[in-house]
């Protein structure tokens, strides 16, 4: 016997009782349902290349693709309002409470929105494409149940944030390090889930290479570079929180011969910064100008626009491989302090 459920659009038995009771003069073709979240245009990219014109597009939305984040190129349907609208204001409500608290938050929300997905899923569908933060609440449903699946991937797993942020903390105690932890059972749902994915999706390089045997590996969409002031300054994104390892740009800018241009806020404390040259900058559009390279030592990064804008105007990034580009768009920041000379022959 088959281990995988049966049913009128799958079982290919076209003379039997259950056919002819409902009028079916041959087995429904087969549909993949793409079951998404944010509209990150590598993943739309990907949809609008894999998609045939019998399969359907399902995500979240506010009557219709809003916020825009939801705006996937059409034919597509928007179900869940009420749960989006709840999801929107649970991280309005939450965006300045404790990480834990933040985290359990999106959470409940997400199980929310994808539990009203679910219902809306095509029976033909014998295949899903599911957005990362839908995948356990999918299956808490049951809508994985005999369907194969892959999984558009926008942050580490779970058990992997955990794993860094452990060793960060090792590194570098803080109270913020330690402030997201997820419930153990639900990380293990998550892993157990991933490895039976047919096929992980991401444009990240971390995440894709935790699954050498599942990855399919986009290229990050490339902003065109705007006019800007060409410089030799040395800047850190911030914000000034562990996850970010700010400890380690602290010390790289302390040979520095001019200040360090830092974004964000200083949540480590107004002190942290003490001893070192330090200037205020804001995200702007003229944000890059002077800058000739950026340290970006963040224990992990979910999504690098800010450095794929600046590597599009030229600029050299100092990163971890958690910074998500390619190898071969980064330098390792070992590299930082070894290359003074060389940043100043390129600025002159």
């Amino acid at each position: 016997m088959s281990a995988v459920p049966r049913s009128c659009a799958s079982c290919d038995e076209t003379g039997c009782a259950m056919h002819r009771r409902h009028g079916l003069k041959a087995a429904p073709a087969e549909r993949t349902c793409f079951v998404v979240d944010d509209a990150w245009p590598e993943f739309a990219s990907f949809v609008a290349a894999s998609r045939s014109a019998e399969d359907r597009l399902l995500a979240p939305g506010l009557f219709g693709p809003r916020p825009a984040r939801y705006a996937w190129p059409a034919p597509m349907q928007h179900r869940a309002a009420i749960a989006t609208a709840r999801r929107h204001l649970v991280m309005r409500r939450v965006a300045r409470a404790p990480g834990a608290i933040r985290q359990r938050a999106y959470l409940d929300a997400d199980r929310d929105v994808a539990r009203t997905l679910a219902k809306a899923i095509d029976y033909r569908a014998r295949h899903l494409v599911v957005a990362q933060a839908w995948l356990p609440w999918l299956e808490e449903a049951g809508a994985l149940g005999g369907r194969s699946f892959d999984v558009l991937m926008s942050r580490y797993p779970i058990a992997e944030i955990h794993r860094r942020l452990d060793e960060a903390a090792a590194a570098a105690p803080s109270a913020t390090i330690a402030d997201f932890r997820a419930d153990p059972a639900l990380a293990a749902r998550e892993a157990d889930l991933l490895a039976r994915a047919r096929r992980i999706v991401t444009p990240h390089a971390g995440i894709a290479a935790l699954f050498p045997d599942q990855a399919v590996k986009l290229a990050w969409h490339r902003p065109q570079p705007r006019p800007r002031r060409g410089g030799d300054r040395v800047a850190f994104l911030g914000p000034t929180i562990m996850r970010q390892r700010p400890d380690v740009a602290r010390a790289h800018a302390a040979a520095l011969d001019r200040p360090l241009l830092l974004f964000g806020e200083l949540l480590e404390g107004s002190d942290f910064w003490d001893g070192i040259a330090i200037e205020r900058r804001t995200m702007g559009r003229g944000w890059l100008d002077d800058i000739g390279a950026i340290l970006h030592p963040a224990t992990m990064t979910v999504e690098p626009r800010r450095l794929l804008e600046a590597l599009a105007a030229g600029v050299t990034i100092y990163a971890t491989p958690g910074c998500g580009l390619d190898p071969a768009d980064y330098l390792p920041l070992e590299a930082f302090a070894a290359a003074p000379d060389e940043r100043r022959r390129a600025a002159a």
